[in-house]
């Protein structure tokens, strides 16, 4: 996990594909911007996954916005 700075959590459409994840489609897809201001190639983000997370003996849901960050 790396701390970009971003406003949400992201994770990478193809490691959903290839683990099998389980997504939800939003209501109304979210614009999705590059730091530069220009739209993101893909667009919108139009799905989330809930994944859980564990570090040490801590464990959360954490819901992930789901896009090509790669």
């Amino acid at each position: 996990m790396v701390d970009s700075g971003a406003t949400t959590k992201f994770i990478n459409k193809r490691f959903i594909i290839e683990n099998k994840v389980r997504t939800w489609k939003l209501k109304e897809p979210i614009p999705l911007y590059n730091i530069d201001g220009t739209l993101n190639k893909d667009g919108s983000i139009s799905e989330v996954a809930v994944l859980q997370m564990q570090i040490g003996e801590h464990v959360e849901k954490t819901v992930f916005t789901v896009t090509d960050i790669g």
